[in-house]
């Protein structure tokens, strides 16, 4: 993580930035930074990882609060499931975070994968 970066930003910071608002720094990094290819594939795996969950975090809501009206049993399965996502989601930030600020080269199993691709491409 030691070459520099196109947004004047540490590496080791920007990188940590690339999770600390889930997909939308994610995105934005992806963009604004050109020549550090650690922070690019931080800011896919950021992308990759936090867009579906909040989409997942999203269509749980709406679904819930549909069958709320529908269907007690419907509606406090869907808020558990809601509530199960984001305690996942929640810890799996606070993981990313942490281990990213520490150095340690996170590649989470599909995610990372099409992460790189992504970062090899928009070069």
């Amino acid at each position: 993580m030691s070459s520099p970066t196109s947004t004047g930003v540490d590496a080791r910071l920007a990188s940590v930035l690339c999770y600390a608002g889930w997909w939308v720094t994610g995105l934005v990094f992806l963009f604004a930074e050109r020549r550090n290819s650690t922070v690019r594939f931080h800011a896919a795996q950021s992308l990759l990882v936090f867009g579906p969950i909040t989409v997942a975090l999203f269509l749980s809501g709406g679904a819930s609060a549909i069958a709320f009206f529908v269907a007690a049993p419907t509606f406090q399965t869907l808020q558990a499931l809601g509530n199960a996502i984001w305690f996942a989601a929640v810890f799996l930030w606070l993981l990313l975070l942490l281990k990213t600020w520490r150095g340690e080269d996170v590649r989470l199993p599909v995610a990372g994968a099409i992460a790189m691709k992504i970062g090899r491409f928009l070069n």
